[in-house]
């Protein structure tokens, strides 16, 4: 007989669940969150961003560190002393490159770590060897790079800390006292006590804003603006009664706004803004001069290259509107009025005189100034202009500006364009004023649109006869950009340096780019022993 299991209730729906195996259902259960936490250990951890590369640049007065990241994200940034770090904690990130390939030198920093906390927490320390002040922001994706994580380590032995907080800053080549001394002379004081006439040099883009690309996709406009800044640097700074500055003389970025307040600081006379153009097609060529306008800053080719300029700062950092400082009252803003269409109007002068010194030179564009609203150009005391030197998108275009012989020759005649400018109004009180007040006038003149043989005679008190002789000509004609020989202009004279404590005569020797046999010879010294308050004659170099 079977046998049958006697149920301990009547009701059938008991009778089956007594029937069923007593831990059928969690054994179950079991073994799926098993498999289930197998498979999350053999998943690689998914994170909202990667940071896939990290740069740095060293400036004059901090370091900038930029993380390329795949996202936005959120972080948070902390300090700890003894010793000095820097701590950047990541929100759900993780790295995907080396830190320790980065160079460090120049810095202060000594090491860069990083590890992966709980949650997802990517934690990069830096080490540095002395207390800095830091400044962080994120960046939004353009049209050429995506998401960026930027932070600025800021020296704390600058006096300048403090405001570099606010804004960046640049820096500014040879800072000796030729540069300060500015201060307008006695009418009766010799031509060396004179004040030279200072024209700040900036070099469009540079560091984490590459500028325009060119057509190989390679060119960087931030190199090609940097060798022209400084060979135009270079030739001002071998003129008598010029004092050139760079606003930038690495690769480092500068603010827009910044740049005008170097120049308005280093008291300039000038300002030249240095870049090269782009254009979506290959056939666009020539050299552009901009200047601010008021008025015209709707058309075309002006609101191209004003976006293309104006959105830099998206780029290498946080963009910012002019500040003109604090007026109180209408008269205030009424005399920075007046002054801006000074400025403007002396612009539009300055730049005329560089188009006609380097017609001859290169293409242009436009054989005009143009005029548009561009953020380095807004400085309501300075003359100001922006030399587009040519197109990185032209492949011949863009070839030359990447020799040095070219970068050479076009920054000497914008150099010559800057100082036909300047002997046609010098700045009361400089070397220039006092030169062309006695008769002492320049070695060559560019021939510029409207000039003739006979108005260059009579402007420089010669003769046309002379200058057909002078100059080997057959004719009495002349073309828009030709160089005219001035018989009695007088060769880049010896300047001279009053000898400072603690400087030695090699150094000065350095400093002004001279051998030092022929600072010996041309102050007939026979020994390197100098004295503080001799002054000593530079010779031209």
């Amino acid at each position: 007989m079977a046998f049958r299991p006697t149920p301990l209730t009547s009701h059938p729906i008991d009778a089956m669940a007594i029937a069923r195996p007593r831990f059928s259902r969690p054994r179950v259960r079991c073994r799926a969150l098993l498999l289930l936490l197998c498979a999350a250990a053999a998943t690689p951890v998914s994170y909202a961003a990667e940071v896939r590369d990290l740069r740095l640049w060293r400036a004059p007065d901090h370091t900038r560190l930029v993380f390329d990241l795949s996202g936005g994200v959120e972080y948070k940034l902390f300090t700890l002393d003894a010793p000095e770090r820097v701590v950047i904690d990541i929100a759900d990130s993780s790295l995907a490159t080396r830190l320790g390939d980065i160079e460090f030198e120049d810095s202060p920093i000594t090491g860069l770590r990083s590890a992966t906390r709980d949650g997802g927490l990517l934690r990069v320390v830096i080490d540095l060897n002395t207390k800095t002040q830091p400044k962080s922001f994120t960046l939004e994706p353009n049209a050429e790079q995506g998401h960026r994580l930027v932070v600025d380590l800021y020296d704390s032995s600058d006096e300048r800390v403090a405001t570099a907080l606010s804004v960046q800053d640049g820096s500014e080549r040879d800072k000796p006292e030729r540069a300060t001394n500015r201060v307008a002379s006695n009418s009766a004081a010799p031509a060396g006590e004179r004040r030279d006439i200072v024209v700040a040099i900036s070099a469009g883009h540079g560091g984490e804003d590459p500028g325009g690309i060119g057509y190989d996709g390679k060119l960087q406009e931030k190199h090609i603006t940097l060798r022209i800044a400084r060979a135009l640097y270079d030739y001002l700074d071998r003129m008598p009664g010029y004092a050139p500055v760079m606003v930038r003389d690495g690769d480092y970025y500068v603010k827009l706004s910044r740049r005008p307040e170097i120049a308005r600081e280093r008291r300039a006379d000038l300002f030249v803004a240095v870049h090269t153009d782009w254009y979506k097609t290959s056939r666009a060529r020539g050299l552009t001069i901009y200047a601010l306008s008021g008025d015209r800053a709707d058309r075309e080719n002006a609101r191209r290259v004003a976006q293309k300029e104006n959105t830099a700062d998206l780029l290498g950092g946080v963009g910012s509107d002019l500040s003109l400082g604090s007026w109180d009252d209408d008269v205030a803003l009424t005399l920075v009025s007046l002054q801006m269409a000074w400025s403007m109007e002396q612009s539009v002068i300055a730049g005329s005189r560089v188009l006609d010194a380097v017609g001859g030179i290169t293409r242009l564009r436009k054989t005009k100034v143009q005029q548009a609203s561009l953020e380095v150009l807004k400085s309501p005391d300075i003359p100001s202009i922006l030399i587009e030197t040519g197109y990185l998108t032209n492949p011949e275009e863009a070839k030359r500006l990447n020799t040095s012989s070219f970068q050479k020759q076009l920054a000497e005649g914008i150099g010559r364009g800057v100082m036909a400018y300047f002997y046609d109004a010098p700045p009361e009180g400089s070397l220039v004023a006092w030169q062309k007040s006695n008769g002492v006038i320049p070695t060559s003149y560019t021939v510029r649109r409207g000039d003739s043989l006979s108005m260059i005679a009579q402007r420089f008190g010669t003769t046309m006869a002379a200058l057909k002789k002078h100059n080997s000509l057959k004719s009495d004609g002349v073309q828009i950009g030709q160089v005219i020989k001035l018989p009695g202009g007088v060769e880049p004279a010896a300047r001279e340096h009053k000898i400072q404590s603690g400087e030695t005569l090699s150094g000065i020797a350095a400093r002004y780019r001279v051998s030092l046999a022929d600072l010996r010879r041309l102050n007939e010294l026979r020994a390197d022993r100098i004295l503080v308050g001799q002054v000593l004659r530079i010779p031209a170099s």
